[in-house]
């Protein structure tokens, strides 16, 4: 396997080009933390070469007063906040990894508890700056928010896995960091959280996020979160606890709840996945699949059976999504637990997509479950920006006729 790590755009360029005209396949990766294993039936079709894209990590321009900022795909999330934050700023993004960068969070499009509640990655990126199948630099959208104009060419690249092509630069407009944010997070024994849930979605508050995780135990952790001045404040409490009682109790963010410290405070801005597989004692290469469900679904879920079998999950049920895990390394016992997973999936919209898996967990395996809407336009896509077949992405290998 050889790495290429090139340090400016024109040398990425030149690098992209070269295989284009070989038309050798290659994969792209970036300073990611990811547990992600992109094999796709075979390992020997894995392309050796790989675009990293860690050394391209420069601010192109930040303007607090406008509220925006452009930053290269190598840059880190955890680096991009620590900017925003010395200006009392943030991107309200939910990376699964903090050492995620920029490029691959939007290449794989990661969302968790924020999305529901202050908006998915789709609504704050206003440009992008991407290398296409003919090996030539392409630019869309603009510098503000109001600059966008033609094809939305920024949402297409949007989860596309780096099959469509290099992501090289990316555009945001940003937020200011939330006002004095808390939570409220309680313990529950079974899944009586749901219908309490659903209750509190009813009243249309102003929450930040929602974010339930089993325990170590075997029972739930459910936390609220929810920021404002003094006033706002008591008002959502009192509304919490009108729903759910005394059972909750009060925190501010970076305090730390002992049955969840991978609760998503602050932290959600730069990674949660890390601290809540620590936390179940998982290693790299076990089980894990994410879930995307619409909320109704969500609701109906059966937990139980799997919180019995030993599965950790993580919900956030207004969004909504699961992320199944298991301490399963083995391959056949993994393709068990997919399989039992996708037959309580009856929605058409459900997708599921692999965290970490040995290397029976393929694109392949996940069926029609991985196969996103829009499937047929993106092949159309593919084919059409990536001519010479060289940009390696297993999702659009997958054989399906939908």
């Amino acid at each position: 396997m050889s790495i290429y790590e090139p340090g400016t755009l024109k040398e990425i360029q030149s690098w992209v080009s070269s295989r284009i005209e070989s038309q050798d396949l290659f994969r792209i990766c970036g300073n990611c933390s990811r547990n992600l294993t992109p094999v796709s039936g075979n390992s020997d079709t894995i392309p050796s070469d790989i675009l990293s894209l860690k050394n391209l990590n420069k601010t192109r321009f930040f303007d607090p007063d406008d509220m925006v900022v452009g930053v290269e795909a190598g840059m880190s999330i955890r680096t991009l906040q620590k900017m925003l934050g010395e200006r009392n700023m943030l991107l309200p993004v939910n990376p699964w990894y903090s050492d995620s960068c920029v490029g691959s969070v939007a290449a794989c499009n990661d969302f968790g508890p924020n999305r529901m509640f202050m908006g998915g990655l789709r609504d704050y990126i206003i440009g992008i700056e991407y290398i296409n199948g003919k090996g030539e630099i392409v630019t869309a959208g603009g510098k503000v928010v109001k600059n966008v104009s033609g094809y939305d060419l920024t949402r297409m690249m949007l989860g596309s896995q780096g099959g469509l092509g290099v992501i090289t630069a990316l555009n945001f407009k940003v937020l200011p960091h939330p006002v004095d944010p808390h939570g409220m997070f309680g313990i529950f024994q079974n899944e009586e959280w749901l219908v309490q849930v659903k209750e509190l979605l009813k009243r249309r508050l102003p929450l930040d996020w929602i974010q339930a995780a089993s325990t170590h135990d075997s029972s739930w952790s459910l936390g609220l979160g929810y920021s404002g001045n003094l006033s706002k404040r008591n008002r959502i409490e009192s509304e919490i606890s009108d729903v759910f009682g005394e059972s909750m109790g009060i925190l501010a963010d970076g305090k730390s709840f002992s049955e969840q410290k991978f609760t998503p405070g602050e932290q959600r801005f730069e990674g949660f996945l890390k601290e809540a597989r620590a936390a179940a004692g998982l290693k790299e290469n076990c089980f894990h699949v994410f879930a995307t469900l619409p909320t109704e679904e969500i609701m109906s879920f059966p937990f139980e059976t799997f919180r019995k079998e030993k599965f950790k999950m993580v919900v956030h049920p207004a969004g909504g999504d699961i992320h199944f895990m298991h301490k399963s390394t083995q391959g056949k016992e993994q393709l068990k637990h997919l399989e039992k997973i996708k037959t309580f999936l009856s929605h058409p919209d459900s997708k599921l997509r692999w965290v970490s898996s040995g290397r029976e967990g393929t694109f392949q395996a996940l069926g029609k479950f991985g196969v996103a809407n829009g499937y047929k336009l993106s092949k159309r896509l593919k084919q059409h920006l990536d001519p010479s077949n060289v940009f390696f992405s297993p999702y659009y290998d997958l054989d399906f006729d939908l």
